[in-house]
């Protein structure tokens, strides 16, 4: 099911794109796989779209029972230092929702956005 939510959660960011609720205007969206040479291992991310060589949107999306935890959230900035974006949106993508950890975090970033499965299907809520 994880990739079936990858693509329901590209179809959510086109949505917005469309509707000009977007913070990045990407052309496209895929998911990156590239190398980190400080681990000195592999890494993937869910979702990347590029508005141009300095602005992006990273996402992951985690198809669990359990809430997702700022752990998450912490591997995605990490992911980001990979590139050499200046402005960066982040989206988390959750079946079941977030930590009280992650949600605080999100907040103190203002460019971290916390969207549930439930929220896809009505769009109209927020976390």
């Amino acid at each position: 099911m994880g990739k079936v939510f990858e693509e329901i959660c590209k179809q959510y960011l086109w949505n917005l794109l469309l509707n000009g609720k977007c913070p990045v205007e990407f052309s496209s969206l895929g998911s990156w796989w590239g190398n980190d040479p400080s681990a000195k291992k592999q890494v993937e991310i869910d979702i990347v779209g590029e508005q141009d060589k300095n602005v992006a949107l990273l996402a992951e999306c985690k198809w669990t029972n359990e809430k997702v935890d700022v752990g998450v959230l912490d591997s995605l900035l990490y992911k980001a230092t990979l590139f050499n974006y200046s402005e960066v949106h982040y989206y988390l993508f959750s079946k079941t929702g977030f930590t009280t950890g992650c949600i605080e975090k999100a907040k103190q970033m203002n460019n971290v956005h916390l969207v549930k499965y439930s929220q896809i299907c009505a769009p109209n809520d927020r976390v």
